[in-house]
C-alpha cells in the first residue's frame, strides 16, 4: 500500500484517514456576493468522497477588499460563516476534513508602509477565524507566501517599513506572527498551520538567497516554538529538474537572486520542522509528483504532500 494512504493526525484532533491533502485554489465561484453556493459545497464535497485526506478551501478574504478576484469567498461576518457551515457539512458528511484559509490581498490593494495600525489588520484576522470556527472549519492554514500581506512583511524590498514591522530579520517577522498569535488565541496551536515559500518568486516576491536563508531561518525557529499542527513548506520558485505545468513554470533567476546547485528548499529548511521529538507535521507543496511524495514520507523525511491542480477534474457520479 502507498504510504501517502496510511492515516496520520495533525495536531492532536484532526484525524485523517489517508496523507494526501487538496491545496488552495482560488476558484470565483461564490457567486452569492462572495458568499459559498450549493455548488460550492458539492465541488468540495466531491473531492471528499472521492478520498481525500485533508481539504484546505480556497483563500478567503477576511475584510472587504480591493483585489482583482470576482466572486472570491470573504469572512467577516455571520452571513459569510452561514454560508461556509453548508460547505464543512457537507465535506464532513463524506468523512473529510477541511481548513480554512484567511487571505489579505496585501501589496495588490495597499502599500504596506501606508498602513497606519496593523494591529486592526490582526484583529480582522481573528475576527475571520472565529466566524472560520463557527463555520464548523477543523482548522486553520495562514498563508504567508505569494507576495500578499505576510510576504510582503517578511521581503525587506516590499517591506520598507522604519517602525517596530520593518528593517531587521525580527521585525520583518512580527507581524506574520502577530497575525498567527491572534489566530492561535481562538483556536490553539494544534490546529493551526502555516504556508511559506523562502525560494518563492511570484508576485515579485524573489530575494537572494543569503535574505531567504537569514529570513526564514529566524522565521521557522520562531514557529517552532508555537508548537503548531503543521507546517506546509513550498518548493515555488526552485527548478524541479523537469517540465512543469506551463501557467506556473518559474523564469530563470537573475544572477543575484541564484540559488545554490541543487538548491532544494526542504533540504535547507525540513530538519528544523521534522526531527526526533517534534509534534509539529511537515507538509510540503509544489509539483511533487506521487511517485516523489510517496519517496518523501516512505523515508521519514515528510509527513504529507499537498496537490492543488490534479483536483481539478470532472468528479464521476
Amino acid at each position: 500500500m502507498s504510504h501517502l494512504l496510511q492515516p496520520i493526525t495533525i495536531g492532536d484532533t484532526i484525524h485523517l484517514r489517508n496523507r494526501v491533502c487538496m491545496g488552495s485554489m482560488t476558484r470565483n465561484r461564490c457567486t452569492d456576493h462572495s458568499k459559498p453556493t450549493p455548488t460550492v459545497a458539492t465541488h468540495y464535497a466531491d473531492r471528499a468522497r472521492d478520498g481525500t485526506g485533508l481539504i484546505v478551501a480556497e483563500g478567503t478574504f477576511i475584510c472587504p477588499h480591493g483585489a482583482e478576484w470576482p466572486n472570491a469567498p470573504v469572512m467577516f461576518d455571520k452571513s459569510h460563516s452561514v454560508a461556509w457551515k453548508m460547505v464543512t457539512d457537507a465535506v464532513h458528511r463524506e468523512g473529510g476534513k477541511i481548513l480554512f484559509q484567511p487571505w489579505h490581498p496585501g501589496g495588490y490593494t495597499e502599500n504596506i508602509t501606508e498602513i497606519k495600525d496593523p494591529k486592526a489588520i490582526i484583529e480582522q484576522f481573528r475576527q475571520s477565524v472565529v466566524l472560520a470556527k463557527e463555520a464548523g472549519f477543523d482548522g486553520i492554514e495562514l498563508l504567508s507566501q505569494g507576495g500578499y500581506l505576510l510576504h510582503n512583511f517578511l521581503c525587506s524590498h516590499s517591506n520598507l517599513r522604519t517602525d517596530e514591522y520593518g528593517g531587521s530579520v525580527e521585525n520583518r517577522c512580527r507581524f506574520p506572527l502577530e497575525v498567527l498569535d491572534a489566530i492561535i488565541s481562538v483556536w490553539g496551536p494544534r490546529a493551526v498551520g502555516i504556508k511559506i515559500c523562502p525560494s518563492d518568486d511570484y508576485n515579485d516576491t524573489m530575494v537572494s538567497y543569503e535574505e531567504l536563508s537569514e529570513t526564514y531561518n529566524y522565521f521557522i525557529q520562531a514557529l517552532m516554538t508555537r508548537n503548531l499542527g503543521f507546517i506546509n513548506l513550498s518548493r515555488r520558485g526552485y527548478d524541479v529538474g523537469r517540465n512543469q505545468d506551463e501557467f506556473f513554470v518559474s523564469k530563470p533567476r537573475p544572477a543575484q537572486y541564484a540559488l545554490p546547485p541543487n538548491y532544494e528548499p526542504l533540504k535547507q529548511f525540513g530538519h528544523m520542522i521534522k526531527y526526533p521529538g517534534s509534534t509539529t507535521a511537515l507538509m510540503v507543496n509544489h509539483e511533487y509528483t506521487f511517485q516523489e511524495a510517496d519517496h518523501l514520507v516512505k523515508s521519514g523525511l515528510i509527513d504529507m504532500p499537498q496537490f492543488a491542480r490534479p483536483f481539478i477534474y470532472n468528479p464521476v457520479r
